[in-house]
Parts: structure tokens; sequence; C-alpha cells
């Protein structure tokens, strides 16, 4: 499965974090911001372009010094928190 981020967002620094910022018609529909982690920029790039889970443990593995079973277990932790948050379609 393909996951993507909605339109609507803006990454933005904010006191030294990255934030995801919902911008226009998102603002109605989530309300605040969302706090990412540098990993978790990483990721919302990679949704940005659209990715499934074997994209985003691939990006992890390449990146940071982790196996691919941790990776996996954080990919899938983050994706469920994007959908609860109502930031991906």
């Amino acid at each position: 499965m393909t996951y993507k981020v909605k339109d609507g967002f803006i990454i933005r620094e904010i006191g030294g974090n990255t934030m995801a910022v919902p911008v226009g018609t998102q603002t109605s529909e989530i309300h605040g911001m969302i706090a990412l982690s540098e990993s978790g920029a990483l990721l919302w790039k990679e949704l940005e372009k659209g990715a499934d889970i074997t994209t985003l443990v691939n990006v992890l593995t390449d990146t940071y010094e982790i196996d691919s079973l941790t990776a996996t277990a954080d990919v899938e932790r983050f994706i469920e928190n994007l959908k609860e948050q109502g930031a991906l379609i």
C-alpha cells in the first residue's frame, strides 16, 4: 500500500523543532501542528511523494545505523500516528 501526506502542509523549523504546519483548508481539519523528529521529517519528505512501507524502511536503514526490524516498527508507528491525526490519504 502506498501512503501519501495530504496536500495543505508546509514544513517549518520553529524553535529548533521541525513542524508540519497545516495551511489552507487543512486548518479546519487538523488543529495544531505535527512535531517531527529528524527521522520523521525524512519520512515525511518521502510521504509527500507517496511511498510504501518498504521504501520508508529502506530510507531509515540507509540513513541511520538501524536494523530493518526496528525500522519497520518505527515506520509502522509513524504511519499510524499520521493516520490518527488525519494527515495521510
